[in-house]
């Protein structure tokens, strides 16, 4: 039988952290802890205009191949949870598995990058 109550340690949001620290070229992050989250929210701070992309990697395991994430569009196919950027941003992934990285690529432009996450439920 379920218990009636719910756990706030699950409804409070996750530590934030900075997985790219004003890097000017691409990089993959270390590995994120996001057990018991099912989204991630990912900032994106650019020092300038240069285009940068960003996509979310997962994993089912920690010690597991990491892949490309996927999220269901408004169009009701699946898209990459990716994103080609030139300014600062704050974006939502859901749908999230245990284990992500992330992959900043320097697609034009010599300015630098920080990207920090935080896990939370939505």
């Amino acid at each position: 039988m379920m218990s009636p109550y719910v756990s706030l340690t699950e409804m409070v949001k996750g530590n934030v952290t900075t997985v790219h620290s004003a890097i000017t070229a691409t990089a993959t992050s270390a590995k994120v802890d996001c057990r018991g989250r099912n989204a991630v929210l990912v900032d994106f701070t650019i020092s300038g205009a240069a285009n940068w992309t960003i996509a979310i990697q997962g994993s089912l395991t920690e010690q597991g191949t990491y892949k490309q994430c996927y999220e269901l569009a408004n169009t009701g196919t699946q898209t990459a949870m990716s994103y080609q950027l030139n300014s600062n941003r704050v974006f939502l992934f859901k749908g999230i598995p245990d284990w992500i990285k992330v992959v900043a690529t320097e697609d034009a432009g010599a300015e630098t990058v920080t990207v920090s996450v935080q896990p939370l439920n939505v």
